[in-house]
């Protein structure tokens, strides 16, 4: 069954991004196994994540397997569909959902998560596992939130927990040998793999280690990246220089569940970056990475971009750089004379909270990057701080105020014209970091707190302050560290019109949702016991929760710990990889 929109289309917003077709998109016909790699949001949010690019081309290239794309509709489109029963469906082929072998979600925010649940229901596909039978897909899901998959196991049939690369590549080999086998014994052969999590037959009996691709040269390239129809958040070619970081934040889930840190070698990069922008025609290449100017052969890197005389009006973005002068040397050579904004991330306020999280920056690094981008002809300035953090007085949320004003004290003398952005969002404690015990502020905090900072930034000339939203802040945290009760919550949620939350405002949603559940909200929010067990400890991402205890420990004395580059910190990644730093280097 194709479904057929054409009569729907000039009735909706952004109509492209519905039509498929786009460039590199692939269409296949000999296959016996057919997956449905579906982004809980809307297309041009799904099309600006690397993951999905990356997968759409590997798994493709798998013998018997095709792999099309599915995202969340907008409201116009959710409304035409349930009111003409069109059922969701995939992006190359119109294919119903229902009909594929597989459909995998990927889940990097924990505020898509009803999103899964319209998008199974628009498809008439039960939403609980235990609700379908073998007439029914296998549905799964990765991606960074599964690190804590227990608020949305109950949904699943199995969840992959790391990097994708192998071992999804596994699995669709395995799901084509074994194409006649039951659900159950499908599940029993791929559930042996590294990070395959299996809810109904590994719940309480196994400890699932993440999957870790220990060599991101020997992974096959992802060159034919696709090209949309529509302008899309992120619309340029990109390629992940190396995956990891070394600098060890404690707040930063990412930085601990992605090590150890992996390079790809320099003529690797190039050569990719070469193929990339032949393949696709873009004109900007964004060299991805958690802290990209760590990638030890940076400059090298650049140059080697820019001396080719075919990429002569390439753009290059790095999306994360460090607060130092060698930064804005970076950033010059990248910018090809073009000076937008300049971004820093000091987090914190004050020098103690920056230690207290392990940022490695003092207030010099970022009064002189900042000086030297103005000198070097930036207008306009992006700061990015949090609030909230463990260990905060309200005199390090004041601190926000007092470094900024030094920044623009030592700018505007140079730069008349200079602009400053401030913006600060609430921190959110994840799981498996060192501060995945740590209490998250309630909405009363939140709200005095962003007082106090609009109360000095209002006196601020030249200056605009932005915080995060208190609500969504407040839901993502109550999500994150959640248990099976959480999956009730999101379930009643969604049944009670709970979808797509980055667009609407549904706080009042969520909270009737656990009023009736008879839920203890500040019981997800609240501190945790360093004895206790956690919902996700079950996971082994590889660092050690003896390790994450320790930084814990030196965060309340705002003692540093030095980065993995420098000295080993004994996080525990040795013992699956005892050549751990070697790993990192280029191979």
């Amino acid at each position: 069954m194709r479904v057929n929109l054409d009569k729907y289309l000039l009735r909706v917003e952004k109509p492209g991004q519905y039509l498929g077709n786009e460039i590199n998109s692939i269409h296949k016909e000999d296959y016996s196994v057919k997956m449905c790699l579906f982004f809980p949001d809307i297309y041009e949010v799904g099309m600006s994540n690397l993951g999905i690019r990356i997968l759409y081309s590997l798994l493709n290239r798998v013998e018997g397997f095709s792999l099309e794309r599915g995202f969340a509709p907008m409201e116009d489109m959710e409304e035409i569909m349930r009111e003409n029963n069109i059922p969701m469906f995939s992006l190359e082929s119109k294919t119903p959902l229902k009909e594929f072998d597989v459909v995998g979600f990927s889940l990097s925010y924990e505020m898509s998560y009803p999103n899964v649940l319209n998008a199974l229901d628009l498809a008439g596909i039960p939403i609980r596992r235990e609700e379908r039978g073998e007439e029914y897909p296998l549905i799964m899901a990765g991606g960074t939130c599964m690190m804590n998959p227990v608020p949305m196991e109950k949904f699943f049939d199995f969840i992959v927990i790391g990097d994708g690369e192998e071992v999804m590549v596994d699995i669709a080999k395995a799901l084509v040998a074994n194409k006649d086998k039951t659900k159950t014994e499908k599940l029993e052969i791929i559930g042996e793999f590294d990070g395959v999590y299996a809810p109904s037959i590994h719940k309480n009996k196994k400890r699932i280690k993440r999957a870790i691709v220990a060599d991101l040269n020997t992974t096959e390239e992802y060159a034919n990246q696709l090209v949309p129809y529509i302008n899309i958040v992120h619309d340029r070619a990109t390629v992940e220089i190396q995956r990891g970081c070394s600098r060890g934040c404690r707040f930063c889930q990412a930085g601990i569940v992605y090590r150890p840190v992996r390079e790809r070698t320099l003529e690797n990069n190039l050569e990719l970056i070469e193929k990339m922008i032949k393949n696709t025609g873009y004109e900007e290449i964004s060299l991805s990475s958690l802290s990209s100017s760590d990638y030890s052969q940076i400059d090298e890197l650049i140059k080697g971009v820019k001396s080719n005389t075919k990429h002569k009006n390439l753009g290059i973005s790095l999306p994360s750089l460090r607060m130092n002068t060698h930064s804005v040397e970076v950033a010059e050579d990248i910018s090809g004379g073009k000076r937008t904004g300049f971004t820093f991330a000091p987090e914190a306020g004050s020098q103690r909270l920056r230690d207290v999280i392990n940022k490695g920056v003092d207030e010099k690094d970022v009064l002189e990057t900042a000086e030297t981008a103005v000198r070097g002809g930036w207008e306009t300035l992006k700061f990015y701080f949090m609030i909230g953090l463990p260990f905060e007085t309200d005199e390090d949320v004041k601190e926000i105020y007092t470094l900024v004003k030094k920044v623009i004290d030592i700018c505007r003398p140079i730069n008349k014209r200079l602009n400053v952005t401030v913006s600060v969002s609430n921190f959110v404690p994840k799981p498996h970091t060192p501060f995945q015990w740590a209490k998250q502020m309630d909405f009363e905090e939140m709200r005095r707190k962003h007082a106090l900072l609009r109360e000095l930034f209002d006196r601020q000339r030249n200056c605009t302050l932005r915080i995060h939203d208190k609500r969504k802040s407040y839901l993502e945290g109550v999500i994150a560290r959640g248990d099976e009760r959480t999956g009730d919550v999101i379930e009643l949620a969604w049944k009670n019109g709970a979808k797509l939350d980055d667009y609407r405002d549904n706080l009042h949603i969520w909270k009737k949702a656990i009023e009736e559940l008879g839920i203890e909200e500040n019981e997800y929010l609240r501190e945790r016991n360093l004895d206790e067990i956690l919902p996700w400890d079950f996971v082994d991402v590889g660092v050690d929760k003896e390790f994450l205890k320790k930084e814990l420990d030196k965060a309340q004395k705002a003692s540093l710990t030095p980065e993995c580059r420098t000295s080993c910190s004994v996080c525990g990644m040795r013992k699956r990889f005892p050549n751990c730093m070697v790993i990192a280097k280029n191979n």
